[in-house]
C-alpha cells in the first residue's frame, strides 16, 4: 500500500513538473475546482429532486464539464503565443459569426450543438480582449478616424450583437473595453469622443426596441435596476402587483437569508436549508450557498482566491514586453475580476440581478469551458515568458 502511495505521489510530483507557468495559478485552479464540486453537488438537490434524479449526476455532470474544460485549458496552454497574435482577427471574426447563430435560430442568447448549449456572448468576452490586444499592439492610433474604426466600429457591431442575448455581458465586456483603453496610450480625447456616439446608438437602440422588440434585454435590465432602488409604497399596490413584486424579489431575498443562515462558521458541507427553495442556486446564487454551509470564512477564502489570482496576474504582466501580452493578461484577469466580484454583490444585495455566474465554481457547460481558455491563455503566456527566459540563461 505504501509502495502504491509513494509511486502515485512521485507520478504527481512529474506531472507538476513538466507543467510549466505560475504555480499558484494551477493550484488556484484546482481549489475552484474542488470548491465547485462540492457545492454543486450540495446545491442541486432541489433540482435532482424535481427530475427524480440524484445530486450526484449533476456533480457528475459538473466534473465531465470540468474535464473537457481542463482538456481545453491545457490546449490552449501549449499553443504558442504567436498563433494567438496570428489567429486573433480570424478568431474575433469567428465569435461575431457565432453570436448571429442564435439570433437566426430565434434563440437570441443560446443555440444548442449537440448535447452542448452553446452562449456565443461567453466566447465574446475573450475575443475582444484578444482582439483589442493585437490592435493596440500592431496601430498606433494616432487619429480620431483610425481608432474610429479600428476600434469603435468593431467593437460596437460587438456589443450590440451581444446586447440581443445578454445585457449583463455586455455591460462586462464594455467596462473591460474601457478599462483596457483607459490604460493604453491611446489619446484620452478620443475615447471623450467616443461617449456621446455611444449614447446616441444607444438612444437608437431604446427606440429600435420599442418598435420591433430587437433588444427585450434593455428592459430586462431596467426592471431589475428598478426593482433593486424602487422606494415603491406596497400599501398603495394592488394585490397582483404586490404579488409580481414579492416573486421578482424572492431570489435576492433567499439569498440573503442563506448568507444569514451561514453565520461565521456555517451550516456545514451538504446542510444548505435554503437551497431546495432559492432558484439557481447553483449558478446565479451559488456564492450564497457557499457561505450558508461554510461560511464567513468560506466566503473569504473564495474572495482571497480571487485576489489571490489577480495578484499573479499583475506578476506576470510585470514580466512580460510585449504589448500584446500585457494586454491580454490584464484584460482576462479583469475580466474573470468582474464577473466574480458582480456574482459576490449580487448575491450580499449590493447590485440588482445581473445573472452571472461565479467564474470556475458555478455549474455551466460554455461559460465554465470559456473560462478555461482564458485560464490557459494566461498560462500560456506565462510559459511563453518562463521558456523565452530559460533559453536566455542558458544562451
Amino acid at each position: 500500500m505504501g509502495n502504491t502511495l509513494n509511486k502515485a505521489e512521485q507520478k504527481f510530483k512529474n506531472l507538476a513538473g513538466k507543467l510549466k507557468g505560475d504555480k499558484v495559478i494551477w493550484l488556484i485552479i484546482a481549489c475552484f475546482a474542488m470548491i465547485s464540486l462540492l457545492v454543486v453537488y450540495s446545491s442541486t438537490s432541489a433540482l435532482a429532486y424535481r427530475y427524480d434524479e440524484s445530486p450526484f449526476g449533476y456533480m457528475a455532470e459538473q466534473f465531465l464539464f470540468y474535464l473537457i474544460g481542463f482538456i481545453i485549458l491545457l490546449i490552449c496552454y501549449r499553443i504558442n503565443l504567436g498563433v494567438y497574435r496570428k489567429l486573433t482577427y480570424l478568431i474575433f471574426g469567428g465569435s461575431m459569426a457565432l453570436l448571429i447563430v442564435p439570433i437566426l435560430t430565434g434563440g437570441m442568447r443560446s443555440f444548442s450543438l449537440g448535447p452542448v448549449d452553446v452562449q456565443p456572448s461567453e466566447i465574446a468576452k475573450i475575443t475582444v480582449v484578444l482582439y483589442l490586444a493585437r490592435i493596440l499592439e500592431v496601430y498606433k492610433l494616432d487619429t480620431f478616424k483610425e481608432y474610429f474604426l479600428k476600434i469603435v466600429i468593431p467593437i460596437g457591431a460587438m456589443l450590440l450583437l451581444c446586447l440581443m442575448g445578454s445585457a449583463s455581458v455586455t455591460i462586462i465586456i464594455t467596462i473591460v473595453v474601457a478599462i483596457i483603453l483607459l490604460s493604453s496610450k491611446i489619446n484620452k480625447k478620443f475615447i471623450l469622443y467616443t461617449i456621446p456616439i455611444a449614447l446616441a446608438v444607444f438612444a437608437g437602440v431604446v427606440v429600435i426596441n420599442k418598435t420591433t422588440g430587437m433588444f427585450s434585454r434593455i428592459e430586462t435590465v431596467e426592471a431589475r435596476v428598478e426593482r433593486f432602488f424602487s422606494g415603491d409604497n406596497e400599501e398603495n399596490m394592488s394585490y397582483e402587483e404586490l404579488m409580481k413584486k414579492k416573486e421578482k424579489e424572492f431570489q435576492g431575498e433567499k439569498a440573503i437569508d442563506a448568507i444569514q443562515l451561514g453565520g461565521f462558521t456555517g451550516r456545514g458541507p451538504g446542510n444548505s436549508f435554503v437551497r431546495d427553495t432559492l432558484p439557481n442556486a447553483y449558478d446565479d446564487y451559488i456564492f450564497s450557498i457557499i457561505v450558508e454551509e461554510y461560511g464567513l470564512i468560506g466566503g473569504i477564502i473564495v474572495i482571497l482566491l480571487y485576489l489571490w489570482f489577480i495578484v499573479r496576474c499583475i506578476i506576470i504582466a510585470q514580466s512580460c514586453n510585449k504589448t500584446f501580452s500585457v494586454i491580454t493578461v490584464m484584460g482576462l484577469c479583469t475580466l474573470i475580476a468582474i464577473q466574480a466580484f458582480l456574482h459576490i454583490m449580487v448575491n450580499v444585495g449590493l447590485l440588482p440581478v445581473t445573472g452571472q455566474t461565479l467564474p470556475m465554481i458555478s455549474k455551466g457547460g460554455s461559460a465554465l469551458v470559456v473560462m478555461s481558455v482564458a485560464f490557459g491563455i494566461i498560462l500560456s503566456i506565462n510559459r511563453t515568458i518562463e521558456v523565452s527566459n530559460t533559453e536566455k540563461t542558458n544562451g
